[in-house]
């Protein structure tokens, strides 16, 4: 049950948070006492290509390997508590043989948010923040939980190396499958999310993923790019490239942008040595840049 701290508690309580204030502390109740200052839902990738069967064999491999703890420790570091979430790439629950356990999908992560907005954000003076990190297939879930709830506030959304292909494929079924039987409950089809979200742009309308566009409620979008699978060597006039150091078959190429075009509070790092499958680990360089990125721009 909710607790309502007033008068001169909740004010103590209000002074030993770095979380914002409301100016009238008794006009709105304080957030339950112990409830995190940012709430962090994170959702992993595809589980290969031409390795595994997805997403049937997705998994969350950020949750266990410590990604999502990483992102909690730039917040940490700044005076907030924090609480990590983490799921699979896939709309449903599911069964995993690569994990061997039961994952969580998209609806469950929409059904824990839900349940942190009604507990910790609507209706209070110092709101839970919340803050979303994608890797590969992930940021297709992550941005299309940001298009289809609009009139919430997302402080962060992280993108490391988003990738659109094959994700309509994967889960077509899987959409089609829930449509039948509940309706479409979000009012838009997030099925269809690549080359999908107009942006406007100087030469006209573009349609870009939903993983490449920072909607209006999203107050910072860190992108992650990861390296590229062939450099120009220096001094080669032929226009040939040639591979440099391990092969890099799947990037992020596409640049973040706002529906109007514009970039404001989108930052973009593209990895000059890390992989795909390397700027998601909560050592890589990527993750370093996405915790200094937090560290300047502080929690909104």
């Amino acid at each position: 049950m909710r607790r309502l701290w007033i008068g001169f508690f909740g004010v103590l309580l209000a002074a030993c948070s770095n979380a914002p204030q409301s100016s009238e502390v008794g006009a709105q109740a304080l957030r339950p006492a112990g409830s995190p200052d940012v709430a962090i839902f994170v959702v992993s990738g595809r589980c290969g290509v031409g390795t595994c069967s997805a997403p049937e064999q997705n998994w969350d491999y950020l949750g266990p390997q410590g990604t999502g703890q990483a992102v909690a420790q730039a917040f940490q570091a700044l005076g907030y508590s924090t609480q990590v979430y983490s799921y699979s790439a896939h709309l449903r629950s599911h069964y995993s043989s690569i994990s061997r356990k039961t994952e969580p999908g998209f609806l469950e992560l929409e059904a824990q948010f839900k349940a942190v907005l009604q507990n910790w954000v609507n209706g209070f003076s110092n709101p839970t923040r919340i803050v979303l990190v994608g890797h590969s297939h992930g940021t297709n879930w992550t941005h299309n939980l940001t298009r289809i709830y609009s009139a919430v506030r997302f402080a962060y959304v992280i993108d490391l190396d988003g990738i659109c292909y094959l994700w309509e494929d994967d889960n077509a079924p899987y959409f089609r499958d829930y449509y039948a039987q509940n309706g479409n409950p979000w009012g838009v089809d997030i099925s269809d999310s690549c080359d999908a979200i107009p942006v406007k742009r100087w030469y006209g309308t573009s349609y870009y993923n939903a993983k490449d566009v920072a909607f209006a409620n999203t107050t910072y979008n860190l992108e992650v790019q990861s390296k590229r699978v062939f450099l120009r060597r220096e001094g080669q006039q032929n226009g040939d490239v040639e591979p440099q150091g391990e092969t890099n078959f799947a990037y992020d190429y596409t640049a973040n942008r706002r529906t109007n075009g514009s970039t404001t509070g989108i930052y973009t790092y593209v990895s000059s040595s890390e992989g795909h499958n390397q700027v998601d680990e909560p050592g890589s360089q990527a993750v370093a840049w996405v915790k200094s990125q937090i560290q300047r721009l502080g929690l909104p």
